[in-house]
Order: C-alpha cells, then sequence, then structure tokens
C-alpha cells in the first residue's frame, strides 16, 4: 500500500512538475497536447494504479470496465488543460471553449444578485482546478485554498490558481477553525462568489455522518455555518463530459433561515448535498478525481 501511494504521488507531483515546466518553455499547443499521449501511455502501463482504480470502484459498485480509461483520460485533461495555462495564459488555453454553460447558470446569476454574496460548491470533479477562471469572466469567483502540510502540493496549488489569475484565499498558518471561517466569510461579506469543494473527509469529531458510495464519511459543515453568519445563498455544481465539451449544470440554491434549530439546519443541509453528490458518483462516476486518493481508498475498503 505504501508503495502505491508513493508511486501515485510521484505520478501526481512529477507529472505536474514536468507539465508546468514544458508548459512555460512551449511555444504552441501542440508540444503540450503531445502531454496527453504520454499521460495516457503511462495510465496504461502503470498496472498497479489500474488494479487500484478498479478494486475501488467494485467495492463501491459502480465498476464497468471501460470506466478505467475514461477516468485516466478525464485526469490526463486536467494536467494538460493546466499545462496549456501555464503555457499561454487562461484566456488563451483553450479552456474556456471546453466549458458550456447551460440554462441552469441562471440560477447562480440569481442567488449572486441578492448581493449577500454567493458560495458556488462542488465535489473533486476532474477540471475542478480550472473551473474559478471559467466562471470568474461572469461572476468574480474567489478559490478558497485549504493549507497543505505538504509544501510541494501547496506550491502547486498556488501556481495553478495564479496562473488562471484566480482570486485566491487561505488562512494563516496554524489558523484555529474561527480564523479558517473568518477567512471566508470576509470574502462573502465583499459580495464576491466564494468556490469551495468540500468533499474531504474530515475525521468524525471533525464532521457529521454522510453516506457516500454506500459508506459512511464525515464531511465539514463550515460551508452551511458561513451561508447562516452571512446570508449568502449556497449554489451546488457539477459537470460531466460529453460530446468533447465539460458540461456544467446548477442546482436550486439553499438558503438557511436564521433561528430555531441551528446546529439541526445545518446538518440537515450539508446532509442534502453529499446525497446530490452520492448521486453524481454514481451517474459519472468517471469524473471524480478522489478515486485513487488515500483517504477515500481507506474509506472505500472499510
Amino acid at each position: 500500500m505504501d508503495l502505491l501511494r508513493q508511486m501515485r504521488k510521484t505520478l501526481t507531483f512529477g507529472g505536474l512538475r514536468v507539465g508546468m515546466e514544458i508548459a512555460r518553455r512551449a511555444d504552441n499547443r501542440v508540444v503540450v497536447e503531445n502531454l496527453r499521449s504520454v499521460l495516457t501511455g503511462l495510465t496504461r502501463v502503470l498496472l498497479p494504479l489500474r488494479v487500484r482504480l478498479a478494486r475501488n470502484m467494485k467495492l463501491a459498485g459502480v465498476y464497468r470496465p471501460e470506466l478505467l480509461d475514461a477516468y485516466f483520460a478525464r485526469a490526463a485533461d486536467q494536467m494538460v488543460m493546466l499545462a496549456h495555462v501555464f503555457r499561454a495564459g487562461f484566456a488563451r488555453s483553450g479552456c474556456p471553449e471546453k466549458f458550456k454553460f447551460d440554462d441552469s447558470f441562471a440560477l447562480l446569476e440569481q442567488a449572486y444578485a441578492t448581493g449577500r454574496g454567493v458560495i458556488n460548491i462542488a465535489p473533486h470533479i476532474c477540471g475542478y482546478p480550472v473551473y474559478p477562471p471559467i466562471v470568474s469572466p461572469r461572476i468574480p469567483c474567489s478559490i478558497y485554498l485549504r493549507r497543505n502540510k505538504d509544501p510541494r502540493k501547496m506550491r502547486i496549488t498556488e501556481a495553478i490558481g495564479l496562473a488562471g489569475k484566480g482570486h485566491l484565499v487561505y488562512p494563516p498558518e496554524g489558523a484555529t477553525k474561527a480564523q479558517r471561517l473568518q477567512v471566508a466569510i470576509d470574502v462573502l461579506r465583499a459580495g464576491r462568489m466564494l468556490f469551495i469543494t468540500p468533499d474531504t473527509p474530515r475525521k468524525p469529531n471533525h464532521g457529521i455522518p454522510v453516506t457516500i458510495l454506500g459508506r459512511t464519511v464525515y464531511f465539514p459543515t463550515g460551508v452551511f455555518v458561513m451561508s447562516l453568519r452571512t446570508g449568502a445563498p449556497v449554489v451546488p455544481t457539477v459537470w460531466h463530459w460529453e460530446n468533447e465539451a465539460y458540461h456544467i449544470r446548477y442546482s436550486q440554491p439553499i438558503e438557511l433561515a436564521r433561528g430555531g434549530r441551528v446546529k439541526q439546519k445545518v446538518e440537515d443541509a450539508t446532509r442534502r448535498w453529499a446525497e446530490s453528490v452520492d448521486a453524481f458518483l454514481h451517474e459519472h462516476p468517471e469524473m471524480w478525481w478522489n478515486w485513487l486518493d488515500k483517504r477515500w481508498t481507506r474509506i472505500i475498503r472499510g
């Protein structure tokens, strides 16, 4: 298991670093697009990763043989999109043309128009690092970055956000839970949109139990605590790959009335969102970036 984890980390960090360097030096799209073939080839010969992915999908009850290549295709596409951003900047990266908004975007516009800020949430779907700058020309979007203990990952995450001209916000080193919340609340009170991916598992004493893929996992409730404190609506978002494009779909805004049983309201809203994530993962399992994540692997395998 340790060898697999190290292999996954080496592939991810090494691929990102090499891709960033190639992208910065490349003078045309073809050079960067060649990375796609390299990544695809690697995922076909690294059998331990394929075995791990297949086992996790089987245990989760969503496995189909074609999903393995579909998942790695979407993961490779995320890295290639990021490489194009480093090569040419976001506007000329080709990423905006890959994402399609449907009529449900009006739900996000209506939520933003209330003037109370808006919290836009999504699971870790392949393509999530480039989504905030995709939506920012329509609605100013800030990206909430969690502090990561691995400095390599933190540097890469910051570089990706800055390359996409993202407005990054993150808590100071060693911040308390209250300080982490306050950083996000300040963005909302400034009337901006805040993008968060709150499907990161927590320890039992730091979250509430929800059901994902038939497993009990603990999700944070901070998104809905922020919503209650600021009045900002929460708009869930997902997207999937179809006809050579990512199609973005927004759900009805979630607004929690103040007063009453606040803790119960927050927990109920978190569980409802988790149910929608679970339904999406059964509908489009190949889109979920976290299939090879070590925490989710432990959860799926019990």
